[in-house]
């Protein structure tokens, strides 16, 4: 499989502050629709999301995002497991992306030691991702998956051996189909291919905050968060 464009590794270009006032290329108004539909996200129980400096290299704009999932035992909080996520967004397009935008994903999840043992664990992964997606429109997802282990010494040595699963994938994001355009989604996948899918500043928001709220439930469901009940409502964001 062929690497994805721009994977997430700590190595890549310093994180810094994304530009503000009157530094940098103004906001466009699709890509501040984004980031404040990703800001109105109410995450489920067990989630938390904190925003993150963006990198600034990768494009001319990106926003990120961290996750956490924890769960309270006897002992207190425990988290089990982390991610980030990183828009991207470049207005005159890519042509690795098919378009403007970009996601760029990593998650960790803690696995207990059967699990991790499993030979098809890292297809297992896999596939926890792309049922997250599946309602939702892409282009170009790619990723890797690796299994971890981690031991203790010294002083650390009673945390014994702990085994987890690491998923780095990007997509392009791309509009919902819709189904009353001439051709349907055959024209609109080759509009895809052909880099012309434009997110319009309304769709922008509920849009690719859709993309960050499929990326958070593939975490809840490594970590083995129970599946949502429909109808529950989510309380609201603190202060908001």
């Amino acid at each position: 499989m062929a690497q994805h464009p721009h994977p997430l590794t700590p190595h890549r270009a310093q994180v810094a502050e994304a530009p503000s006032g009157g530094a940098g290329p103004a906001t466009p108004e699709v890509f501040a629709a984004a980031v404040g539909g990703i800001g109105a996200l109410r995450p489920r129980p067990g989630l938390e999301f904190e925003p993150l400096p963006a990198p600034r290299r990768l494009a001319t704009h990106s926003h990120a995002v961290s996750v956490s999932a924890s769960e309270q035992r006897e002992g207190g909080e425990v988290e089990l497991g982390s991610g980030r996520f990183v828009l991207l967004y470049e207005p005159a397009g890519h042509e690795e992306w098919l378009g403007s935008w970009r996601c760029v994903t990593l998650l960790e999840a803690e696995l207990e030691p059967e699990i991790a043992e499993d030979p098809l664990v890292a297809d297992v992964a896999w596939s926890w991702l792309r049922e997250a997606l599946s309602g939702l429109n892409y282009a170009a997802l790619g990723g890797t998956v690796s299994r971890c282990a981690s031991s203790g010494y010294g002083e650390l040595a009673d945390q014994g051996t702990s085994m987890s699963v690491e998923l780095r994938a990007s997509w392009s994001p791309l509009p919902p189909l819709d189904a009353s355009i001439p051709g349907g989604p055959a024209v609109q996948r080759a509009a895809a291919a052909a880099g012309r899918a434009r997110w319009s500043a309304q769709e922008a928001g509920p849009g690719l905050a859709a993309h960050v709220e499929a990326w958070s439930q593939c975490l809840a469901t490594a970590v083995g968060m129970p599946p949502e009940l429909a109808g529950i409502a989510r309380l609201p964001r603190v202060g908001g």
